[in-house]
């Protein structure tokens, strides 16, 4: 199994070996079948129409047992209880639900754009920010301080582990789950020491802000409305001692599920407008004519701003922030195009790939809103970086929510260019993304500035 970037390892395997135009490669690691998905086609096959049969999750010891991700909603298996938490979080964060945290949005993004402005050279910590903040107050009702919160440099830590423990191949353990008994003072069980930190940094994550909520439902410190805090006034008083496991649970994989993700996409957007300044002007020509002077962009513009959309659409395909998603596992025997997939089977699908499809995405390394305009199959593919059937992402259209007014008050107020790294060298368009089940871009630096039409605003 490749070690880092295995979504461009898998590609070349689907190349070489895959099966009906790159769909299917079967690889088996000490008895394990594993079977990477290529295209859009066999993932929609296996994993949304016979859901049924790979809507559960493998046994991932390291995230799961030793950490501690396995009770959470990303992680856990297909049952009842996922069944019952997906849908908490489904029925708060869709349709006219949403209307009434967009006023959130559009105040944290203002906030962020301030401290960019004011402080360039830390724009990516000012990023990280905003997506902890958003899902902190939206999860809990919880104001974060401007700097050094205790819960969101402890949740930056728990989500660099979550990225490290699931990637896969990554843990002998994994492939060999007896391994998890051996004595930590063995060499070779660095593993077990290093799973019993991030388990105790995950626990806190999950506790401290859900009983900070609970201990402040009658505070003026708690901010309403919150999803905590709506389930908790639809329910009975005292919260019986199920439902309120359900609801640690629920609202610990909101919060874990939104925040680093977003990270990576709004880093991924600040790093394409560095790189492509005609598209970045093209946006702003569009927010200008659409957007009254001294205004800046709302929630409610967004129909109107089609590039911008767009733009965001981009980001998402451009650099994928799950390059390989979650993997899934087969329940039981099946047979698709004449092969077997055994039971128990890891499923993954390379994302990456799909969205850099050149029939789909003609020049895929180019940053191109305009290949969203009026293209319905462009979309579509596009909406696999949101996951697969009973899989798929609860929270989509809130996460859509977020970035796009993060984007639209970044355009609108800011001038982004000059890309580099580290060391001071130019960023080229095959940019350098990091290892992990989220993928962020590698550290870089970008010269920001307001924009003339936004100095009075």
């Amino acid at each position: 199994m490749p070690k880092d970037h295995e979504w461009k390892t898998f590609a070349e395997w689907t190349k070489q070996y895959g099966q009906y135009d790159r769909d299917c490669v079967y690889v088996q690691i000490l008895g394990q079948p594993i079977i990477v998905l290529g295209s859009l086609s066999a993932a929609r096959d296996l994993l949304s129409e016979r859901s049924a049969i790979y809507s559960s999750r493998p046994r991932l010891v390291m995230a799961g047992e030793l950490t501690g991700f396995a009770q959470s909603m990303a992680l856990m298996a297909y049952s009842s209880n996922f069944v019952a938490l997906r849908r908490l979080i489904h029925k708060e964060l869709t349709g006219n639900s949403l209307q009434k945290y967009w006023t959130l949005h559009e105040d944290e993004s203002r906030l962020l754009i301030d401290k960019v402005l004011a402080n360039p050279d830390e724009f990516l910590d000012s990023i990280r920010h905003y997506a902890g903040s958003v899902i902190l107050r939206v999860t809990y009702g919880y104001q974060t301080a401007s700097k050094n919160d205790r819960f969101l440099v402890l949740s930056e830590r728990v989500m660099n582990a979550f990225s490290s423990a699931s990637q896969p191949g990554a843990w002998a353990v994994d492939i060999l789950p007896w391994l998890r008994h051996l004595p930590s003072w063995l060499p070779g069980t660095g593993f077990k020491r290093m799973a019993a930190q991030w388990s105790r940094m995950h626990l806190n994550v999950v506790e401290g802000p859900y009983d900070w909520a609970l201990e402040n439902q009658d505070s003026p410190d708690l901010i309403r409305p919150n999803f905590v805090s709506t389930i908790l006034s639809n329910s009975v008083d005292p919260l019986p001692q199920d439902e309120r496991e359900l609801l640690l649970w629920a609202s610990a994989s909101l919060f874990g599920g939104g925040a680093d993700t977003t990270v990576a996409a709004i880093s991924s957007f600040f790093l394409a407008m560095a790189l492509f300044p005609e598209v970045q002007s093209a946006a702003q020509a569009e927010i200008d004519r659409v957007i009254p002077t001294g205004r800046l962009p709302e929630l409610a513009d967004r129909p109107n701003l089609p590039y911008v959309e767009c733009v965001m659409r981009e980001t998402l395909r451009w650099n994928p922030t799950g390059p390989l998603g979650l993997p899934h596992m087969s329940v039981k025997d099946d047979v698709y195009r004449n092969y077997h997939i055994p039971a128990g089977s890891i499923v993954m699908v390379n994302i990456w790939s799909i969205l850099r499809d050149p029939v789909v995405f003609p020049d895929p390394l180019e940053f191109r809103p305009e290949r969203f305009l009026n293209d319905t199959r462009a979309l579509d593919v596009t909406s696999s970086i949101f996951g697969f059937g009973r899989r798929s992402c609860p929270g989509i259209h809130f996460a859509e929510a977020s970035m796009f007014i993060a984007i639209a008050t970044a355009l609108s107020r800011c001038t982004i260019s000059n890309a580099t790294d580290r060391q001071g060298h130019a960023i080229g368009k095959d940019v350098e993304y990091r290892t992990g089940t989220i993928s962020h871009p590698k550290p870089f630096r970008c010269e920001i500035s307001p924009r003339a039409r936004s100095l009075g605003v």
